[in-house]
């Protein structure tokens, strides 16, 4: 009756100390903030339902021994200040804290109470321990036990197990606060490090403060490969099994192996070092085979503990595998922290109705045969899944109902009694319809005052939502229901107003509100004004117009006119005419336009061609130009005809002029000698000198050969005329006395020297009109 009693007193101080566990409890320290690790950062106290600071107004080492041995990280390195490793936030619990050094909590040690103080968190406190210089590492390494680690010029190394021994495990195991050393282990038991290896030949007596007070090769200086990394078993390894982190059956590491703890003696004060040791917080309950039986050897038992102990085998027992039970008597605990928060995660959190979505919830440890639970905040709605570290949740065909927040918990069923963790971060699920399509017909740019349209679509199987038809740039918005996955907006006779991007929406009512989809792609509406090619024509009202194979050839002189022309519906534009260069521009009028040109001239000639120019709503449009006209200006035949002719009489003149000429010479040769009078120089006896020039001597002989030519011509020897006028004054003359026998030989000799020089003449001026008349005298007797 007695053991009934005491069972029905044990649940239900176990189910008490079940919603106890689910907040820390009062006065748990932590280290937090920018750079922290187990052994160094911000410290936080645990005061109220929420975690504080502590500010750092007297704040010394020994302040700080006491944090670091609470959290078994050895001695103090630094108190720092002014929040060395970062501003925290909320309450500043602690001020003016005065540690002797020896207590078990910082709250045992004086301070001016919680909430008490006259600091910012600019003033926070930390601590660095000895212990956050070395750590355990690897596969299967716990917190006292692995790869052995020590920071070093800012990076983490390993140490070489080259002369590895208990002496230098014991070192680190001290300086861990995992008790004594139990095994050095070598080879990489705890798997292969990466990075530098800092240590070789490491010598420690075993009394050293840390490991780089050993005697070794200097940092850096080793023969070694990770292969060879050194590491630890330290004998103050304690776990808990069968249940959570923070509760369950207590086991022991010694001897190299794992063994239980018998229940005699066994209270609440062997149970809150356990839970200190383990960072656990405050011990809620001491348990006896509450979390089933063990195996193996049960290494202590009678284990009396005064509660301040830093581990368990500091308290005092019979000895090692010294006892009187079985492992139906495995001792337990349940300490205040709950089981850790599980993580959670959506592989996609916006999702299309009608996809596949999967959530998973995790937890940091590994616990056996645990429950995840995925609940929605908003509903009912609740699934579970079983797994040791993780679970995930698969959601077939979401709809609108599966739109909102979900969270994972953690629950772990131990001796009918049930163990929750808190509640998970929340992830937020969307649920949207798919993205909808969206097309324009006709595509591309359209003509002004045409008609288009638009239609949007959508592949999801949901109906009987709303398309949306907006336009990206104003506030143009158009609607229409649909029983169908499909929805067609028609614009009339489109204008530049209409132009612009457009894009479709859909919507759907859901339970609570609207669904609305992403919007779609979009889709460009341009609007132009389509020009014709205009037409040109030439025409020349005056008939100057001959077409040619190289163009229009227009006379000199006459007038031409161009027409362009355009069949358009914007008839109020006008047309421009260019040609060499140069523009003329005239109003449309009945969609053509005439350019005249009165008098056609040789700068006219060239190619001519149209454009037709229209505004329409500020906007202008010109046509594409016509094919050209080339104009050729020719001269008039008339006047070309006129000087030609005048020419050919010139030069029938001229030649007329010449064949008399020649006629009149040839009769002239023809004459008797007596018609030609010459006046010749005859060389003559006498000599005649002409004023003061000695020497220049002329002779002259004045013949008259008239009568004797004459006589001679019609064959009768007749007498000279005495037709004979004397020189005016014979002193300016010198005659030589001739005998008569000269009279009649000079004359003949004169005429031949007549004929000689006519004929020397007609050689060498044959082309000159002129005739050469001498005048010859008769010659009068010499007295």
């Amino acid at each position: 009756m007695g053991g009934t009693q005491q069972n029905v007193l044990h649940f239900l101080m176990l189910v008490s100390c079940i919603f106890a566990f689910l907040t820390p409890a009062a006065g748990q320290i932590r280290l937090a903030g920018s750079g922290s690790t187990w052994c160094s950062g911000r410290v936080e106290i645990y005061h109220s339902g929420s975690w504080g600071t502590v500010c750092d107004d007297d704040w010394d080492l020994n302040d700080a021994n006491v944090v670091c041995r609470r959290l078994g990280c050895g001695t103090p390195v630094s108190a720092t200040a002014s929040a060395h490793f970062g501003q925290g936030s909320g309450e500043i619990w602690l001020d003016n804290v005065a540690c002797s050094g020896s207590e078990s909590s910082i709250t045992e040690c004086g301070h001016n109470g919680f909430g008490t103080h006259n600091c910012g968190h600019g003033e926070d406190a930390g601590v660095v321990c000895l212990g956050a210089h070395i750590r355990l590492s690897g596969p299967g390494s716990t917190r006292c036990s692995g790869r052995v680690e020590i920071y070093h010029s800012s990076a983490w190394g390993t140490v070489c197990d080259d002369d590895w021994d208990l002496n230098d495990a014991k070192v680190v195991c001290r300086q861990l606060g995992c008790g004594t050393a139990v095994e050095a282990t070598s080879s990489a038991r705890f798997g292969q490090g990466t990075g530098q290896i800092w240590l070789d030949n490491v010598a420690c007596s075993g009394s050293e403060s840390s490991l780089p007070e050993c005697g070794h090769n200097g940092f850096g200086k080793h023969n070694c490969n990770h292969g060879e990394d050194a590491g630890v078993v330290c004998s103050g390894l304690i776990r808990l099994s069968g249940s959570t982190q923070c509760s369950g059956r207590v086991e022991i590491y010694h001897s190299s192996d794992w063994g239980t703890i018998c229940d005699d003696g066994w209270d609440l004060n062997d149970a809150e070092v356990v839970c200190r040791y383990l960072d656990c917080g405050t011990a809620l309950r001491a348990t006896s085979a509450v979390f089933g039986e063990g195996s193996g050897q049960i290494w202590l038992d009678d284990v009396a503990c005064s509660g301040n102990e830093s581990s368990l085998i500091e308290c005092g027992h019979n000895g090692f595998g010294k006892h009187n039970c079985n492992h139906g008597e495995d001792a337990g605990v349940i300490c205040s922290v709950s089981l850790p928060k599980p993580s959670i995660s959506v592989n996609e959190g916006q999702v299309s109705w009608g996809q596949n979505i999967s959530i998973t919830c995790s937890i940091s440890s590994e616990f056996l045969d645990g429950t995840f639970t995925l609940k929605k905040t908003s509903s009912n709605f609740s699934q579970t899944e079983t797994g040791s570290r993780s679970a995930t949740f698969n959601i077939h065909r979401v709809d609108f109902s599966h739109d909102g927040l979900y969270q994972c918990q953690y629950e772990k069923h131990i001796s009918s009694n049930t163990f929750s963790s808190p509640l998970s971060d929340s992830v937020r699920i969307s649920v949207t319809v798919s993205k909808p399509n969206i097309s324009i017909s006709p595509a591309g740019e359209v003509t002004w005052g045409q008609n288009i349209g638009i239609t949007c679509s959508i592949s999801s199987q949901t109906l009987g939502g709303t398309f949306i038809l907006m336009k990206t740039s104003d506030s143009f918005n158009r609607t229409q229901n649909s029983n169908t996955n499909s929805a067609y907006f028609n614009i009339p006779e489109v204008d530049f107003d209409d132009e612009g991007s457009y894009q479709c929406q859909y919507q759907e009512s859901g339970p609570s509100h609207e669904f609305n989809s992403t919007l779609s792609d979009s889709v460009r509406l341009s609007v132009t004004v389509r020009l014709q090619r205009p037409s040109i024509s030439l025409t020349s009202p005056n008939a100057g117009l001959v077409w040619g194979p190289e163009g229009a050839q227009i006379t000199r002189g006459y007038s031409f006119v161009i027409t362009c022309s355009i069949n358009s519906t914007f008839s109020s534009g006008h047309f421009i005419l260019s040609f060499s260069g140069s523009n003329l521009t005239e109003p449309a009028v009945n969609n053509s336009a005439s350019f005249s040109f009165p008098v056609a001239e040789y700068e006219h000639q060239g190619n001519y061609s149209c454009v037709y120019e229209v505004t329409v709503s500020t906007r202008t449009f010109r046509s594409a130009e016509t094919a050209p006209i080339t104009v050729i200006i020719k001269l008039s035949l008339m006047p070309l005809v006129s000087s030609v002719s005048v020419v050919i009489l010139l030069l029938l003149l001229l030649l007329l002029l010449a064949v008399w000429l020649i006629l009149r010479r040839r009769q002239q040769h023809k004459q008797p000698a007596a018609l030609i009078q010459t006046q010749m120089v005859v060389q003559v006896g006498n000599d005649y000198t002409w004023g003061d020039n000695e020497g220049d001597e002329d002779v002259y002989v004045n013949v008259d050969l008239h009568q004797k030519i004459k006589g001679e011509a019609a064959g009768v020897d007749g007498d000279w005329s005495d037709d004979y006028e004397e020189p005016v004054n014979d002193d300016d003359r010198d005659f030589k006395e001739t005998d008569p026998g000269d009279y009649y030989r000079c004359p003949k000799e004169a005429c031949m020297f007549v004929d000689n020089h006519r004929e020397d003449d007609d050689e060498e001026k044959t082309s000159d009109a002129e005739d050469i008349f001498e005048n010859v005298s008769p010659l009068s007797p010499v007295y």
